[in-house]
């Protein structure tokens, strides 16, 4: 039973009565409970109210109150008798009981408060007190207004006017309708009255405030015209009423638009109510609908599916039951087939009772979890599916519970750590081990689940450190990804890790990364760089060597004209015609072209172009650009060695052709001319000229020197015309392919001869590449080197015939010696270097570090005592070089005296040299604690030509050039480390035979 339900009982009864929560609170009373506390307490009471707080000035009514309402929450009825005083006199007696509502046995729920009045009321003990008591009472707890014959208020107590929120004499002459806000009640009622009826109502008035609601008696007053109204203030009963009312009508609505089913059964299983959503599920073709008197739990369908016995566990226990059902079947047609679909439900029953030894209802609540379940069951097949792929992951799968113990690790993590099948099921926990803290992977597992958040890093580790769970025993580069996950079944939390070993990418990114810096150096140092055209926006992009190319500043935003402005006209117009072949017809080009950069200079470059496309759409026109201008200058120098190379080819006695790697012929000497019988064209195909050369071992053997970039010696019969002919293949550096003839038909006994011929000519063709390389190196550091002097010299020369005078002349002359001498000086460095350049057969041999280092000091005996340097030295990882003695000797002389001369005056000179072995090389170090260079302004001069970097008299810039050219022309290299006044290391690496 609910409390409105109650609240009606409490009105229909007579006596006080009142419904206690377990705190001794009001919940509900009846009218007599509140008249008849405003009567004893001179007060008005809500609901709310605390009971003892209401009685509290009736002190002998607390210990006693107190002692039984505690039985009564005990569940034991208490009654007792009390009375009231007035001023020291007996106003009433009172039989008091409490009394425990309980829904279950020994379980109160709500206490009942009943005050009983006991005879008749005690009356003071004269009249006039008696009547001044009583309208205390009336004007402390009731309502009381006089209106006229208009219905205008005459007399107003103040009750009343606190009531109403009015003053009396406002109130006094206004008509009382007005302040009714239901005006057509009001009408009622005044007609009753005029006609001499008496009239109890409850009526709602207007206030300042809030409305309020009065319980009034109206009637007319005897023996004249005018009427009594008599009311008591319900306003807070009816607002709970109206309150309630809302509430009803609200769940009642909620509960017919619920999204589940809901449904009223009997104890016996006959249907009572149910609401929208319950009969859709069922449908109006079942029997609940059809069937009269049609019982639920009888069915055999229900027996079978369990929800019958659902009834039956909920009817013995008296406790909700929850169930998933199979309920019914739904038929869906598919084209021409008709399928069966399972439809599950939760099914929930429960029992509601009005109240203690009431019969109870039955409730069913319905929710269909058709998807669910069936999510569940392909759930249940994911999670089979998920162990498989789980398990041959290709990377590490490890799972830990919320305290850190290994709870799972998958194939690819136990073959990774190959762990000994001894420790299989002996638990590990990261929190504690000794191995995972020294990596900080504990700290890594508590940062994941304290901060609930995803981590990935790359860590290095190293399982060497760990002899008991691994036997892996080396260091490798992990990427860990780490997660919590929450788990699914019993809401712990646990963590993943997975784990993938990526040592050997790190080691290729690492290889990548130098591979890209050589790139970017081997851009810069053969000045390449690249570029792109935006086909939208038509905005252009260069690399940085680009910009210096151009001799422009970094980062210059340019469009496709403004890059186009470089070039001369001519380069202009064809450029444009190419680069307008590339984009209508998709056509790559490689031309030269003449530019003058930003800073006015001419330069002659390579430029590659080609298309680039997205969707089969123009996007892009990209390529490269290289600065050739020094290859152009030399042309004039490469035309001449080409005649030479002419004359030379002319003149020995033998076949010689250039040709490319498709087979066009760059070159052919008369003796090649004279083999095939008629004249060569540059451009024709050598088969084409040579066409006795089909089918034979030739093409093949021009593929392997082409592909493995290695000489190619062979002889070929020739059937037609009768000879037989040796060949020599021969790759060259710029691609091409070198082709030596003989003609041996006359003497096959001379093929020994013949072949060492060969080598000879291979040799000396090396040679001439070698020289081409020495002379194009030789023309650049003559031109830097000797321009200015001979521009200093012509200058001075036309002073000097200019000079008016003697004195003046001779000053000029001695000018000139001057410049001379520096050229001389020049010169014979130069041919020091093409000298040291040319022997590159010069005698090896074996020589002892150590030896030739003391050799060298002898020499240097007086500059070592006079500088006080500090020589020691370390050679024993690698004491032996096979080398010439002239280059050693020169290379440590040079260190020596570059150490004495750069100095540092802050501290004692010291020089250590260190030799070691490294794959097919030996690395010799050679540091000192002297001057030091800046690497940074002077690092890309410092082995250059006549190059100096501090103010030394001595300083001539050309041992550390010729020191380089030796160490390099046996196929070595040279570096340096250096910072200014903290010395300079020099790393010198010589090749081994």
């Amino acid at each position: 039973m609910n409390l409105a339900m109650l609240n009606q009982i409490l009105e229909e009864m007579k006596d006080p009565v009142a419904v206690l929560d377990l705190h001794g609170c009001l919940l509900e009373m009846n009218e007599a409970f509140v008249s008849e506390n405003r009567r004893i307490l001179d007060t008005t009471i809500a609901p709310g109210t605390c009971l003892h707080d209401l009685y509290c000035n009736l002190p002998d009514w607390q210990e006693l109150l107190q002692l039984h309402f505690k039985a009564a929450l005990a569940g034991k009825k208490r009654s007792w008798n009390a009375q009231v005083m007035h001023d020291g006199k007996l106003v009433q007696h009172y039989k008091i009981s409490c009394k425990p509502l309980q829904d279950t046995p020994n379980t109160p729920v709500y206490i009942l408060f009943t005050l009983r009045p006991q005879g008749k009321v005690v009356h003071c003990s004269s009249g006039k007190e008696a009547m001044l008591f009583t309208q205390k009472a009336i004007d402390h707890s009731a309502l009381v207004i006089t209106l006229d014959p208009a219905g205008n208020i005459v007399l107003a107590n103040t009750f009343a006017s606190q009531l109403l929120q009015r003053p009396a004499e406002k109130l006094q002459g206004s008509p009382f309708g007005a302040l009714v806000t239901d005006k057509r009640k009001w009408q009622d009622i005044w007609k009753k009255l005029q006609t001499g009826i008496s009239v109890r109502t409850e009526i709602c008035c207007h206030t300042s405030t809030a409305p309020i609601w009065l319980d009034m008696m109206l009637q007319p007053a005897p023996g004249a015209q005018t009427y009594l109204l008599f009311g008591m203030d319900i306003t807070g009963r009816k607002l709970l009423e109206i309150k309630r009312k809302k509430n009803d009508h609200y769940f009642g609505e909620i509960l017919e638009n619920l999204p589940i089913g809901l449904q009223q059964f009997t104890a016996e299983g006959i249907s009572i109510d149910m609401n929208s959503k319950q009969r859709d599920i069922w449908g109006e073709d079942h029997a609940l609908f059809t069937t009269p008197g049609y019982n639920l739990l009888t069915d055999p369908f229900y027996q079978h599916n369990g929800l019958s016995q659902l009834f039956a566990e909920v009817a013995h226990k008296q406790t909700p039951v929850t169930k998933e059902i199979l309920l019914k079947y739904t038929e869906q047609e598919y084209g021409n087939v008709t399928r069966i679909h399972p439809v599950y439900f939760e099914a929930i029953v429960f029992s509601v009772s009005e109240g203690p030894g009431a019969e109870a209802d039955l409730f069913l609540i319905l929710t269909e979890i058709t998807e669910k379940k069936l999510a569940e069951i392909s759930l249940r097949k994911s999670e089979r599916l998920l162990d498989n792929i789980i398990e041959n992951l290709p990377v590490g799968y490890i799972q830990f519970d919320s305290f850190g113990f290994v709870q799972r690790i998958n194939h690819t993590q136990r073959h990774f750590l190959n762990t000994p099948e001894s420790l299989s099921g002996v638990p590990f926990n990261v929190m504690n081990d000794r191995f995972a803290r020294m990596f900080q992977l504990d700290m890594l597992f508590t940062q994941a689940l304290q901060q609930n958040e995803t981590l990935r890093l790359e860590k290095k580790v190293d399982f060497s450190q760990d002899e008991q769970w691994t036997q892996l025993g080396r260091e490798v580069c992990l990427d860990l990804t780490v997660f919590p996950v929450e788990d699914p079944v019993d809401k712990d939390m646990i963590v993943v890790a997975l784990v993938n070993d990526i040592t050997e990418k790190k080691l290729q990114e690492a290889e990548n990364l130098q591979n890209q810096e050589f790139l970017l150096q081997t851009g810069k140092v053969g000045k390449i760089g690249g570029w792109e055209v935006d086909m939208t926006t038509c905005q252009v992009r260069w690399s940085a060597e680009t910009y210096h190319i151009f001799e422009m500043e970094l980062g210059t935003p340019l469009d496709n004209t403004a890059a186009l402005e470089f070039y001369t006209e001519d380069s202009r117009k064809e450029i444009d015609r190419l680069i307008k072949l590339c984009k209508e017809e998709g056509k790559p080009y490689d031309a030269h072209f003449n530019i003058i950069t930003a800073k006015g200079n001419h330069k002659r470059i390579n430029s590659i172009g080609q298309p680039g496309y997205k969707d089969g759409k123009l996007v892009r026109l990209y390529g490269v650009c290289q600065d050739i201008t020094e290859q152009h200058q030399i042309r004039d120098e490469l035309s001449r060695n080409t005649e030479l190379m002419r004359l030379f080819f002319d003149a020995i006695d033998m076949g010689y052709a250039a040709i490319e790697r498709d087979g066009t012929l760059n070159f052919a000497n008369k003796k090649a001319e004279a083999m095939v019988g008629h004249s060569v064209t540059e451009g024709s195909k050598i088969f084409e000229v040579f066409p006795w050369l089909a089918d034979t071992v030739f093409y093949n053997r021009l593929q392997e020197c082409i592909d493995k970039q290695e000489s190619q010696s062979f002889s070929i019969y020739f059937s037609q015309p009768n000879k037989w002919y040796d060949f020599l293949l021969t790759s060259m550096r710029d691609g091409s392919i070198s082709v030596f003839m003989w003609d041996i038909t006359e003497s096959r006994k001379m093929q020994k001869d013949l072949r060492k011929a060969n080598e000879q000519l291979s040799t000396l063709n090396k040679s001439l590449l070698n020289q081409n390389k020495q002379l194009e190196d030789f023309a650049h550091i003559t031109s830097h080197n000797l321009r200015a002097p001979i521009a200093n010299l012509k200058a001075l020369m036309q002073m000097h015939n200019e000079a008016l005078s003697l004195q003046e002349r001779e000053l000029y002359l001695g000018m000139v010696q001057e410049v001379i001498k520096k050229i001389d000086e020049t010169l014979n460095d130069l041919v020091e270097v093409v000298q040291i350049r040319k022997d590159i057969n010069v005698e090896k041999e074996k020589l002892f570090f150590a030896e030739r280092l003391q050799k060298v000091k002898d020499v240097l005996l007086v500059d070592i005592e006079t500088s006080g340097i500090r020589l020691t030295a370390s050679f024993d990882k690698a004491p032996v070089i096979e080398y010439p003695r002239v280059y050693l000797d020169s290379i440590l002389q040079n260190f020596i005296t570059n150490a004495i001369r750069y100095r540092s005056a802050d501290r004692p000179l010291a020089l250590h040299l260190e030799s070691w072995e490294e794959e097919a090389y030996t690395v010799l170090t050679v540091e000192d604690n002297g001057m030091g260079i800046d690497m940074e302004r002077f690092g890309n001069k410092l082995f250059g030509f006549r190059k100096t970097f501090h103010k030394n008299k001595d300083a001539k810039g050309i041992g550390l050039f010729i020191t380089k050219t030796q160490v390099e022309a046996m196929g070595g290299s040279i570096r340096a480390e250096s910072q200014p006044g903290l010395g300079t290391k020099f790393i010198i690496t010589f090749r081994r035979e």
